[in-house]
């Protein structure tokens, strides 16, 4: 499915990413932990072609299904790679149901319009998750919660091979935070591949107590990867490590999980 090999990045001299290694395949979920400034929006942004990486001695590279993701156009990669960035998207008076229809445009001509068939998608996606109530509201007008739903109906639209979130809870309150994380679980039985990112090492504790097979990975300072089964990489050592506080990995037996706490203030 997805293939990284050898990956760099570096900004103003520097080192972002520092020789990423990664596999994805077809149905998994992979978490990525990291803090503030570690490069996870970064690496999204390599792997959907909105910055350009490097590659040690040329002999790496991003492949999706055995495709050089960086010798295609950024539209040629919309159809594969839906994203869903932190910052809301300026889509000014755009209703919902025409906001959702953006999602084809990656598999229209120039100029097109979407058609009858591209509506008809896009009014399943919006039954899908049931909001097709909210189909004439403006986008930007509803709130953090309702716009993560309409977001995922977008990506239903644009049928991609793999989609990345990048830090899908920052803006939401507690409620909407576990709403979306459910949804992308939801996608994630739908046998989608998925790339999330967040702060929150509970975030993947919670979706490995109901996908047992979903990835956790940890982007350290140094720009290193370490990718794992959850139980694996996140202990409290990894935790400490990362976030620079000590941190312990207590578990509730009413929960079945374990959650992660600070020790003391």
């Amino acid at each position: 499915m997805l293939t990284i090999k050898n990956l760099y990045f570096s900004h103003q001299d520097k080192l972002v990413l520092n020789g990423i290694d990664l596999a994805l395949n077809r149905g998994e979920l992979l978490t990525i932990l990291g803090a503030n400034g570690a490069g996870k929006s970064t690496l999204l942004n390599c792997i959907a072609g909105l910055l350009k990486p490097q590659f040690k001695d040329d002999i790496g590279g991003i492949w999706l299904n055995n495709e050089n993701l960086t010798a295609l156009s950024n539209r040629q990669i919309a159809r594969k790679i839906a994203y869903v960035s932190q910052s809301a998207p300026q889509t000014y008076l755009y209703t919902v149901q025409d906001y959702v229809a953006l999602g084809r445009a990656p598999h229209l001509s120039r100029f097109a319009s979407p058609s009858e068939k591209d509506y008809a998608l896009v009014d399943q996606a919006l039954d899908t998750l049931d909001i097709r109530h909210l189909a004439d509201k403006i986008y930007m007008n509803m709130s953090g919660g309702e716009k993560q739903l309409v977001n995922i109906a977008k990506i239903l639209v644009q049928q991609p091979q793999l989609i990345l979130f990048d830090e899908p809870t920052s803006a939401l309150d507690y409620g909407n935070v576990f709403k979306t994380i459910r949804l992308i679980k939801q996608l994630a039985e739908q046998n989608f591949s998925i790339i999330t990112t967040t702060h929150n090492p509970d975030h993947p504790m919670l979706l490995h107590s109901k996908l047992p097979d979903a990835k956790v990975a940890i982007l350290n300072a140094a720009g290193k990867l370490q990718v794992g089964n959850t139980l694996d990489i996140i202990t409290e050592q990894n935790l400490t490590a990362l976030y620079q506080t000590d941190l312990k990995l207590i578990y509730i037996p009413e929960l079945q999980r374990h959650i992660c706490a600070i020790s003391h203030l």
